[in-house]
């Protein structure tokens, strides 16, 4: 028995069709229509069996995951819940008062430190004879640079700060001789000013004594020896525009006896004489 056709164009929009063609290609036809296929509320398509009015049953592969339908409907979504043109509101809010004024604090040190210095000698030095002349100290290892090679130069700051200096010292030195016996060597804190002149002993001398000699500064063949002072400067014995240097005078020069400061055992550090710091400039514990 031949079945009546069923006209299908009369039964789907064809607005819908037309839209749907951009993006199906050549299908006109779509199985899930529930005009063309009756489905129940679980989107089941209900057939009756051994009926005659069954609707012609059309399985369609799915040519497209998005169509000009779906697409809408996100429009629509989104247009939902957005509305343009845009509005603002402005919310007033009572002026609240904040205090940004810190408490004092007793010292706030945030300048790099006008006074620390640590130099020492670059290389192994003879220590010359006849008066105190300055030795080597020209390897600034950390602080303040050097205005004056070997010599530690009072600025406009350093005096103006009222800070006495403290100057720390290790001077590591050797007597070598070919013949056994006993030299001497001497040292000083020498001061050279532009006003008030030159001073080779303006601080010391110092020395130190051999183990098996009473004689003071006296150094035995090949001996070595630590010189270590602690010596504070006051504010009031300096003046700007001076420099500070460290001297040294030796009983021997000679080829076959002569004394030489060890450099990489030697240093002098300047710090102010307030702080309670170690030799790196860092407060002690």
């Amino acid at each position: 028995m031949l079945r009546p056709k069923i006209n299908l164009s009369k039964l789907l929009d064809p607005v819908k069709i037309q839209q749907a063609v951009k993006y199906q290609g050549n299908l006109t036809i779509t199985s899930n229509d529930a005009n063309v296929i009756p489905r129940n509320e679980a989107g089941n398509i209900t057939l009756q069996e051994n009926a005659e009015t069954n609707p012609l049953l059309i399985i369609e592969p799915v040519a497209t995951k998005i169509n000009l339908n779906s697409v809408l409907k996100v429009l629509d979504t989104r247009f939902q819940y957005f509305k343009f043109p845009a509005t603002t509101r402005v919310i007033e809010t009572p002026e609240v008062e904040i205090d940004l004024t810190l408490p004092e604090l007793e010292e706030i040190e945030t300048e790099t430190d006008i006074i620390y210095a640590r130099y020492k000698p670059s290389e192994n030095k003879r220590v010359v004879t006849d008066s105190f002349s300055g030795i080597l100290m020209d390897d600034v290892v950390d602080g303040q640079p050097q205005k004056n090679i070997n010599g530690y130069f009072i600025t406009k700051e350093i005096k103006n700060s009222g800070k006495d200096l403290r100057f720390r010292i290790k001077l590591q030195h050797k007597y070598q001789a070919d013949s056994s016996g006993y030299g001497t060597v001497y040292f000083s804190i020498i001061l050279n000013s532009p006003d008030r002149g030159l001073f080779r002993e303006w601080k010391g001398p110092y020395a130190n004594t051999s183990e098996n000699n009473s004689i003071w500064g006296s150094i035995a063949q090949y001996e070595i020896q630590n010189l270590e002072l602690d010596v504070i400067i006051r504010n009031e014995e300096f003046e700007i525009g001076e420099t500070i240097s460290i001297g040294a005078k030796a009983g021997q020069n000679i080829e076959s006896a002569y004394h030489f400061i060890i450099a990489d055992q030697s240093y002098w550090i300047i710090t102010d004489a307030s702080k309670n710091v170690d030799e790196w400039n860092q407060k002690n514990s």
